[in-house]
């Protein structure tokens, strides 16, 4: 088929009624009816003064308030939990708190994204935001860990939608600068992305409110946000998007609500399963066996049911997986997210048990993983729009993040300052994919899909951060459970503690106190406790082990991310509205072009 063949048929412009219209017809069959005036166009047709305005501005800021809440549900609590579990626990089900959050995000963030796309972004990011300040108002009054589950379910249910600026800003910029302004949001989280841990610590050691604090400031960023969204942000209406098509009610009517159940049935019983694995129940319980295979039956019945029995509403249409260069970009995405939220919670476990016991030492350090990470995002934001051949780049920072994620397996009592040297290395390349993948999914998916493409993505994402961190935790708790007693019991009893008290002992290391254990001295203490750290080091290093495959799949997704020079134009997908002087009238041509190169993908 020739190009304007092609084009005739996939893309091109109609008059209906009293507006012109984009029309768009998908590889499935399905039609979209777009109004002009909801698109953008090159940068010389947009409105005079447009980046400067009150709208743009205030919406930017908007999005900024609403990622600063992600980080304040996830970050902060997820770096505290024993503090937190000590001062309104104890309770079994603390690891629940930072749990719940991960499966919020990863059912979330599919379906804001589809939902987005088919009703309009506005009350989308509105209604997810309103959850964050619901779920940050019962953070800060919760009295029980079941309850500050209750407030984490909501912030990561909210955070599908505040960590969604891809979606919220990449369509209303040019291509070209999608990696920058993802790169500004991610720089407006510095505080709490980096500086998390050691802020959250500060809050329980000078504050009367203690962790309490993440959650106040989660109320102010989240009203900040609602505000700005309600004044500022005005996307295209669901009318701009679907001219003379079906209502708001017929579309509700026609929503995949089988996928939605199975997604949603098949995620929370699989990453519950992969919750209680070697940690509530063991690992081979028909408690553990029955959520994760069900689970898994589920999701493998949601790939079946999308592809044979839904038409033109799939949740996630099959379509999007045809092209190799969206499943490269998300496959990066995941495995990247794998050792991040990984590192978020072992970071700080390997620097109390190995290197210091001080409250505040462990939060600055634990700062490593995050400001890595941005370090890295900071880079690739800025090298996917201004450095040629992505697919190189992002290659080499997989083969890097192989290099020194591995390397951290060299990890030894006296190798401190080596070994976060080579995890700010380390979380810096993860970051480095992990911007390349933001801007890039907007980049090769057709406009009209963003929010489905980075929905799919998201989810996928958060789910691969959810095995990882069951998975490390697991290899953790099983090498520990075998290390201690290897290397503690003939410390112990070496250093001439009597036999009896081998019971006590290991109550006191579990406790953090010794003042019970009969027959106890300052000389066993210590060579208890360099037993205790070798223990530790042993399991890390098999946990690092554990981290090479996925880091072999990171190098071999890379080299299937395209290279993103033919859609990196000036080319503005949406713009907002209810501004002075959006004129459309040119815009059609430009945004024809700008989909076929999609469709050519």
């Amino acid at each position: 088929m020739s190009s304007s063949e092609k084009s005739d048929n996939a893309v091109h412009t109609e008059h209906m009624g009293n507006v012109d219209v984009l029309k768009t017809v998908h590889a499935d069959g399905e039609v979209d009816y777009v109004d002009t005036h909801a698109l953008g166009g090159e940068l010389d047709q947009m409105p005079a003064g447009y980046f400067y305005s009150y709208q743009f501005l205030g919406t930017v800021t908007a999005v900024c308030a609403a990622s600063i809440c992600a980080y304040l549900g996830w970050v902060l609590p997820a770096n505290t939990l024993l503090l937190i579990n000590a001062d309104i626990g104890p309770s079994p089900n603390i690891s629940w708190v930072a749990t719940v959050w991960t499966l919020g995000t990863a059912i979330g963030f599919l379906l804001v994204g589809r939902l987005s796309d088919i009703f309009g972004r506005k009350w989308m990011v509105i209604g997810t935001t309103g959850l964050g300040l619901i779920g940050c108002i019962i953070g800060c009054t919760a009295k029980s860990v079941n309850a500050l589950i209750g407030a984490n379910l909501c912030n990561g249910l909210a955070a599908a939608g505040q960590l969604s600026f891809g979606i919220v800003l990449g369509e209303l910029v040019p291509n070209k600068h999608r990696g920058p302004i993802v790169t500004l949001v991610f720089l407006s989280s510095l505080p709490f992305a980096v500086f998390g841990p050691i802020i959250a610590r500060t809050f329980i050691e000078k504050t009367s409110s203690g962790w309490r604090w993440s959650y106040y400031l989660g109320i102010i960023m989240s009203v900040v946000a609602l505000v700005l969204y309600a004044l500022c942000y005005h996307p295209p209406t669901y009318n701009q998007l679907h001219v003379e098509g079906k209502s708001k009610r017929q579309q509700m009517a026609e929503l995949d609500y089988g996928g939605m159940f199975l997604f949603t049935a098949g995620m929370v019983l699989f990453l519950i399963g992969l919750s209680w694995g070697g940690t509530t129940y063991p690992w081979a319980s028909a408690y553990v066996l029955c959520t994760l295979l069900i689970g898994i039956a589920t999701l493998v019945a949601l790939g079946f049911y999308e592809t044979y029995f839904v038409k033109h509403t799939a949740l996630i249409p099959p379509r999007l997986f045809r092209n190799v260069g969206y499943v490269a970009v998300v496959a990066c995405a995941t495995i990247g997210a794998m050792i991040y939220y990984s590192m978020t919670i072992l970071w700080p476990t390997i620097i109390g048990t190995v290197y210091t016991t001080s409250v505040t030492a462990i939060g600055w350090q634990s700062s490593v993983v995050g400001g890595g990470i941005l370090l890295g995002q900071v880079l690739g934001g800025f090298a996917i729009s201004y450095i040629p051949m992505v697919k190189i780049q992002t290659i080499i920072a997989a083969c890097l993040s192989f290099a020194f994620v591995t390397a951290l397996s060299s990890i030894s009592a006296d190798g401190h300052a080596s070994f976060i040297a080579i995890g700010v290395l380390a979380c810096c390349s993860i970051g480095f994919v992990d911007n390349i993948t933001f801007p890039g999914v907007t980049l090769v998916i057709a406009p009209q899909d963003i929010g489905l493409a980075t929905g799919v993505l998201g989810s996928i994402r958060a789910a691969g951060g959810a095995i990882a961190q069951a998975l490390y935790v697991s290899v953790l708790d099983n090498k520990i459970a075998v290390y201690l007693p290897e290397y503690v019991t003939p410390a112990a009893l070496d250093a001439g503690l009597p036999s009896s008290s081998l019971v006590s002992l290991y109550a006191g290391i579990t406790a953090g106190s010794f003042a019970d254990v009969p027959g106890i001295t300052p000389e066993i203490i210590a060579q208890v406790g360099a037993a205790v750290t070798h223990a530790y080091i042993s399991s890390f290093k098999i946990v690092f082990y554990v981290t090479i495959p996925f880091s072999a799949l990171l190098i071999l997704a890379a080299c299937f991310v395209p290279n993103m020079e033919k859609f990196l134009g000036m080319n503005v997908a949406k713009r907002l509205q209810k501004m002075p002087g959006n004129d459309a009238s040119k815009v059609a041509h430009i945004n024809e072009s700008d989909q076929e190169k999609r469709l050519d993908v």
